[in-house]
């Protein structure tokens, strides 16, 4: 069939042949570009154990991992114990000094409830040989698990490769500067360990570089996500030592401004430069019983072990940490690219200023129409709006489809990848079908039009988020580039040969896009592609013209072919989902006791029961909300249950009561957990505004920082994780004229065996619901107490 395509600006007379030939290098070599771009860099190879002992061996490092990750080891629970205890012994046999860190700290800012807890920072130290004077690096990985899976790749394996690194520094040529291995605490609970360590320990007061690595899967290579502030000659070290590690300053620009934190974030305030690493695909596996030891492969323990070891050596024998440099950083394929933060701006203003500039030579030699140029851009702007939002159906329609995913706390699939696929598709179907309706729109006026959103982002983004702009400055200069040769060719028609050069000129956006694409969609949440979608419809714009050179009359059959693909992908996620033992459904229980009321309860935030949950709840149970458990917001099955024995005694609580100044009052409580394995101890006081300040943990607080905003009903609310047997002291200052109500309750991660009799077990085909996304399991105890505005002295709180 003859297809000389209808658009504007190409030669008509040319044969089909050519064309075909043309259309087919062209996508050849795009295709070959964005595979080569997402196939990345190989994991290495594992080396055995019978390396020579100066090598990282994943070999050894598994080892540690199969202690370390055999099973939850959750902060304050006896299997935590025992792997304080390895990490400790493990650093001695080193030759290490090793020290205990036992702090109880408070943390109000980090998080809500309001994090407290005893946490225990396991440190070594390997110091540098002969006095060597050489810069201090820190290599840091919290090894603490979630109680709802064993933690082997959050963070075992980072635990175990620093121990091997230890190993093999020890073993191989002299150090030139002091390493400090530290072992976070409480990582999980907000911090709560690396905030104790920068906040009272001798160490923390040094400077040098910190190297944390951390995990949100249990798969793919690692990523480095984060440098510190004038971290940019770490970037170049990185590129030089392990240049197989993907990186790029975008990442930080992004992860600063979201609400996720690691250790990292604790340690670099104070004083330390660093880089913080993670792997971050497996996401289906975050925090539950899926991060098994097998699960870990040798590539990436080799990898962790490689780049921690190399980065190590080199940068202790920097004489000290250089002045603070920051860099724009990215990875173009195998290419790693950095230059100097300050060229953001210029380069920014220069790209910009050739594009006006080819803009005013093309209307002066009437080649194109300002209005029309503006026309066109709103097109492709209302047509990408469109196509970008689409996807954002995807997961709601998935629901639809299959009710299984309404039971499920997290979008996540059985297979994210071909939902990834899916929306790919979706918005590139929609914006097919945008840019044929324009195929008859002068190339340059299209081609200008294209570019206009582009650049206007590159120059916002260069100003505000400077990290970011290589994404959008180097595509933009190829099109720049290629608009500029378009417009001196005048009104001559482009020949089939001429659309390869269109390919070269997509390469920067080929080569830089597609592997943030899929890196974000890996870590964001599938309901929340707006970020994605919306750099993938931008960058179909800026390649408006060549999309139609490249497709001509089948554009709409392309478009109408990807629609279905994306379809079906759907479907097929939602025929395929089905719980098993191998992609157990999530799902929990809470055994809630009310010790003041002797009232008990079966308590669930699953959104759709299951057969399991039934069996507990009986086929009456109500929904709604829960005073008793304000830390998680919205509404709760719950069932009558069996009141437990004496096994079930609920905190203790002693309290006085003393005048303060102003007219308020101070309350001092002494809450003492009746469980030795208490997980945690909420306090709650109601209302929030009753609260002038607290003080806990030796840290005082005001009410102000500690009330939630716009939840005035969850009052002040505190946890102290990991209480000691002889429980914590908690003083509050009141207002004046108020009575506050204090509810206090105690959480273990077990149920009595005693009202559970005759129910059945937790089902092959369930897990507990991932740490932190719904109720922790176990048990609650809660009592309350009421302070009396009236009284001087406050009579001792309700006792077993």
């Amino acid at each position: 069939m003859s297809d000389p395509a209808e658009t504007a600006g190409l030669e008509r007379s040319a044969s089909p042949r050519a064309w075909w030939i043309a259309r087919g290098v062209t996508a050849m070599l795009g295709l070959g570009v964005v595979l080569l771009v997402l196939r990345g860099s190989p994991l290495p190879e594992l080396v055995p154990a019978s390396a020579p002992a100066e090598r990282f061996s994943s070999e050894r490092a598994r080892e540690h991992l199969r202690f370390i990750g055999a099973e939850s080891h959750a902060l304050g629970t006896p299997r935590h114990a025992q792997v304080r205890d390895y990490l400790q012994a493990r650093l001695r046999d080193l030759g290490a000094e090793v020290q205990l860190q036992r702090e109880a700290v408070f943390a109000p800012a980090l998080g809500v409830p309001r994090p407290a807890g005893n946490v225990e920072n396991v440190i070594g130290r390997l110091r540098a040989k002969d006095g060597a004077k050489g810069t201090t690096v820190m290599l840091v990985a919290h090894y603490d698990s979630v109680p709802t899976g064993p933690g082997a790749s959050d963070n075992g394996a980072a635990v175990a490769s620093i121990l091997e690194v230890a190993r093999a520094l020890q073993q191989g040529p002299a150090l030139a500067g002091d390493v400090l291995f530290l072992f976070t605490d409480a990582e999980e609970q907000h911090l709560l360990g690396s905030t104790a360590f920068a906040a009272s320990h001798p160490w923390a007061r040094e400077s040098g570089v910190l190297l944390n690595v951390d995990a949100r899967g249990n798969a793919g290579p690692l990523l480095m996500f984060e440098v510190s502030p004038g971290g940019g000659w770490l970037v170049r070290r990185l590129a030089e030592e392990a240049p197989d590690v993907s990186s790029g300053s975008v990442f930080t620009a992004a992860y600063q401004r979201m609400k996720n934190v690691t250790d990292f974030t604790a340690l670099r305030q104070g004083g330390w430069q660093g880089l913080n690493f993670a792997n971050v695909e497996g996401t289906q596996a975050y925090h539950t019983n899926k991060e098994s030891v097998d699960a870990v492969s040798d590539g990436l323990l080799q990898q962790q072990g490689d780049t921690l070891l190399a980065l190590t050596r080199r940068i202790s024998r920097e004489a000290s940490v250089p002045e603070g440099e920051e860099l724009i950083a990215f990875s173009a394929g195998p290419l790693r690219v950095h230059y100097p933060r300050a060229w953001a701006i210029p380069l920014a203003s220069f790209w910009s200023g050739l594009f006006l500039f080819a803009l005013v030579r093309a209307r002066h030699r009437k080649l194109l129409r300002p209005w029309a140029v503006l026309r066109e851009a709103l097109v492709l702007l209302f047509v990408g709006f469109l196509a970008s939002s689409s996807p954002r159906l995807a997961w709601p329609l998935l629901k639809l489809l299959q009710p299984a995913y309404r039971a499920l706390g997290r979008s996540e699939t059985q297979d994210n990848a071909r939902f990834f696929l899916a929306v790919v598709l979706l918005v590139m179907a929609v914006m097919g079908v945008g840019l044929y309706l324009r195929r008859r729109a002068p190339v340059l006026e299209l081609a200008a039009g294209g570019c206009v959103p582009w650049a206007v982002v590159c120059f916002g983004v260069s100003a505000v988020l400077p990290g970011a702009s290589a994404l959008f400055l180097w595509p933009l200069a190829a099109m720049v580039l290629l608009f500029l040769w378009l417009g001196s060719r005048g009104t001559r028609p482009l020949t089939p040969w001429h659309v390869p050069l269109w390919g070269l000129a997509a390469l920067p956006l080929l080569l830089m896009l597609p592997w943030l694409l899929v890196t974000f969609l890996t870590v964001l949440p599938l309901e929340r592609t707006a970020l994605p979608t919306d750099l993938l419809m931008l960058g179909i714009c800026l390649l408006a013209p060549g999309w139609l050179w490249l497709a001509g009359r089948g554009l709409p059959w392309a478009s109408g072919g990807a629609a279905l693909v994306a379809l079906g992908l759907l479907v097929s996620l939602a025929v395929g989902q089905r719980f098993d033992a191998r992609n157990p459904r999530p799902t929990g229980l809470l055994y809630l006791v009310d010790a003041d009321a002797q009232r008990a309860r079966w308590v669930t935030s699953d959104a759709v029961l299951n057969d399991w949950t039934r069996a507990y709840l009986g086929n009456a149970p109500t929904r709604g909300p829960v005073d008793a458990l304000p830390e998680v917001k919205g509404l709760f099955w719950s069932a009558p249950a069996p009141m437990p024995g004496d096994d079930v005694r609920g905190p203790s609580v002693d309290s006085r009561a003393e005048a303060g100044e102003g007219g308020r009052r101070k309350v001092a409580l002494h809450i003492a957990p009746s469980h030795p394995d208490a997980a945690f101890v909420d306090v709650q006081v109601l209302p929030g505004d009753a609260v002038a300040s607290v003080t806990l943990a030796g840290q005082r607080a005001s009410g102000d920082v500690l009330r939630a905003r716009g939840d005035a009903a969850q009052g002040v609310l505190l946890r102290y994780w990991a209480p000691s047997a002889s429980g914590f002291d908690l003083e509050l200052e009141l207002t004046s004229g108020v009575s506050p109500t204090v509810r206090v309750g105690e959480h273990t991660y077990a149920v009595p065996p005693s009202v559970t009799q005759g129910l059945p077990a937790r089902p092959a085909d369930t897990m507990p619901v991932p740490f932190g996304e719904g109720l922790a399991e176990g048990t609650r105890v809660t009592r309350t107490l009421r302070l009396e505005a009236a009284a001087t002295h406050v009579s001792p709180g309700p006792t077993p």
